[in-house]
């Protein structure tokens, strides 16, 4: 891991608190950020990924080797996309929440409490962290990029009845982290997407 990419993270959320996935006869890991290894899994078990991506898989290509080629494509931006979908809900939101850190000075008063919030709810996924994001979220002015990672937070949990929207967490991901990109300018829209890009693959490992 690269200094620059250790120095943007905070300690990844506990494995022991992870949810192992059962996919058919195969079951990925509790200790897995992936909700699954192989790209055209993802694909089918999140069928909105054809809709978002361009970009089909391979026969036999895991995501490690598909967010690389989106990384290296003329649409970088849709390795954000890639890994909104491809870790697991509260993996996805921590993510999102070191990319949109790292931009504290393009952030508004309440995108700053909500990070800290979120952050917090990852490491501790109570039911009630998390409608305490949701409900500061669902109240926000307007649709910031720590306002739509509320919404992913609130989301990961099944959402509540009351939801004025219809909205998957990797889709709320997907526009804080892209609308936080957008906020830094031409001249560093390269290098913080590269930053977010590089964190991604290294939760996503080989």
């Amino acid at each position: 891991m690269s200094a620059r990419v250790a120095g943007m993270m905070t300690e990844t959320p506990s494995a022991e608190t992870r949810n192992g996935l059962i996919d058919g006869d195969r079951t990925v890991p509790p200790s897995s950020n992936l909700r699954t290894v192989l790209a055209a899994d993802l694909y089918a078990m999140v069928p909105e990924l054809k809709e978002d991506i361009q970009l089909q898989p391979r026969e036999g290509e895991t995501v490690s080797f598909l967010l690389a080629r989106l990384r290296s494509s003329t649409t970088p931006e849709e390795a954000v996309t890639m890994a909104a979908y491809a870790f697991q809900p509260r993996i996805a939101v921590w993510w999102a929440h070191e990319c949109v850190t790292t931009m504290r000075e393009h952030l508004t008063p309440v995108d700053h409490q909500l990070l800290e919030l979120i952050g917090a709810w990852a490491h501790d996924p109570s039911d009630a962290n998390r409608r305490e994001i949701y409900d500061i979220a669902l109240q926000a002015p307007s649709k910031t990029p720590g306002v739509w990672l509320g919404l992913a937070t609130g989301a990961s949990g099944g959402g509540r009845r009351d939801e004025p929207i219809d909205l998957s967490t990797p889709r709320a991901i997907n526009a804080g982290v892209l609308s936080c990109l957008a906020r830094g300018g031409l001249q560093q829209r390269s290098i913080n997407l590269a930053r977010f890009i590089t964190l991604a693959q290294t939760l996503v490992g080989d």
